[in-house]
């Protein structure tokens, strides 16, 4: 994949830092099934962090690829609907048999994908610069 743009340092500091966050927060969640004591914040949010920080990594690796690579900003808003929507159906009761229904999860995951919404936003306003092609 050629990348056309190229991030603004602002830009590649909080991608940075979003994927390190999502990626503790899974390596945390994980970490409780070996330790049964280990919890990240609280039970509650504990429970459900993993569909947060999956929905992260997964629109971020996803959209932020696509935008330096200049791919309409459109595309990534479709993107963004569809795993708020696939959330929400794999969540649903209709899965049963794959997921146990929880649509907290799905709020969860929805979150993370509105922090990541947000940031690939202000990226694609002022946060890429145009490569030169020499």
């Amino acid at each position: 994949m050629t990348t056309k743009y190229k991030p603004k340092k602002f830009v590649l500091i909080v991608f940075i830092f979003l994927t390190s966050v999502a990626f503790l927060l899974a390596i945390g969640r994980w970490s409780s099934i070996f330790i049964d004591d280990f919890v990240v914040i609280n039970s509650e949010i504990h429970s459900h962090i993993s569909n947060l920080s999956l929905s992260i990594l997964g629109y971020l690796g996803i959209g932020y690829s696509w935008l330096i690579s200049g791919v309409k900003f459109r595309f990534i808003i479709i993107l963004g609907a569809f795993m708020v929507l696939a959330n929400f159906i794999c969540e649903s009761p209709f899965m049963a048999f794959m997921n146990t229904p929880d649509i907290i999860d799905a709020l969860y995951g929805t979150v993370g994908i509105l922090v990541v919404f947000i940031f690939l936003f202000i990226t694609n306003k002022c946060g890429l610069v145009l490569k030169n092609t020499e």
